[in-house]
């Protein structure tokens, strides 16, 4: 027997695919479950219903979960904050289309990032403040979610492809347990172009779940990820439940779980 998640409130809609799946209806606080004996095609499903729907993972322990660990650009916040600073910076269109092509996984990372980091030379430090302070928003339910795992004793970790200066402010906004990102050198109050220490690229990413696993005694597949891009699909791979979040279609065929359209506190239905 299947079990399929309706994040939605909406009664016709749920109606009309128990029917459709043959299932049982089960309605709860913030979503409606369907138990049905069919492998529904889901991405088929949630493109008709313009809505997220996902199955309830049969391998994946919920109440074993131990740690949440989630992407930041495009992830954990809406924007991609290397992209905002070369808008400040004049050079907006170089610099998104290199990151663009990256996260549909068209460039290797590493020299991608090493590329836009150095497009940056001379921009004044301050201007990573301005990004936070202007231009960063969290995501969607991001909030909600990580209040809600805290309830349920989940570590938390943000780990990125970005730069640490957001990562760390993001670590001390939401209260965060742990993060991981890029260092980039300044010298007399500008970027000199210049990376420091290793790129967390996609093998990183999934370096940072075996170092915090280590670290807390978990299993990875006590661990759900959550990412959008290409550089996320290491990670995902040793997790225990993985979450493509307004992800690119590369990530979509790849993970458990598909947001689409709801916010990251749609995870929380799966509790």
């Amino acid at each position: 027997m299947n079990t399929v998640i309706l994040h939605s409130h909406d009664l016709a809609i749920a109606q009309k695919l128990a029917a459709q799946l043959k299932g049982d209806l089960d309605n709860r606080q913030s979503h409606f479950r369907i138990h049905t004996k069919l492998f529904p095609d889901l991405e088929q499903l949630r493109d008709l219903y313009r809505v997220d729907i996902n199955l309830l993972s049969e391998t994946f322990n919920y109440s074993e979960a131990a740690l949440l660990v989630s992407d930041m650009d495009s992830t954990l916040i809406t924007i991609e904050s290397i992209d905002e600073i070369a808008k400040i910076a004049g050079i907006a269109n170089k610099v998104a289309s290199i990151t663009e092509q990256a996260m549909q996984g068209k460039l290797d990372f590493t020299s991608s990032f090493k590329a836009r980091v150095s497009m940056l030379k001379g921009t004044k430090s301050e201007t990573l403040e301005r990004v936070y302070n202007e231009h960063l928003r969290l995501s969607e339910g991001a909030e909600e979610l990580i209040k809600f795992v805290k309830t349920i004793n989940l570590k938390t970790a943000v780990i990125s492809g970005g730069l640490s200066y957001f990562a760390k402010r993001l670590q001390d906004q939401l209260g965060l347990d742990n993060y991981r990102a890029n260092n980039v050198e300044v010298a007399d109050d500008c970027l000199t172009g210049n990376v420091i220490g290793k790129v967390i690229d996609a093998h990183e990413k999934a370096q940072y779940i075996h170092d915090l696993c280590a670290q807390y005694g978990f299993q990875e597949n006590q661990v759900i990820a959550i990412g959008d891009g290409a550089n996320d699909l290491e990670m995902m791979k040793i997790t225990g439940l993985s979450v493509a979040y307004h992800a690119k279609p590369l990530l979509q065929k790849n993970c458990d779980v598909v947001i689409k359209y709801g916010g990251l506190d749609t995870i929380i239905d799966f509790f």
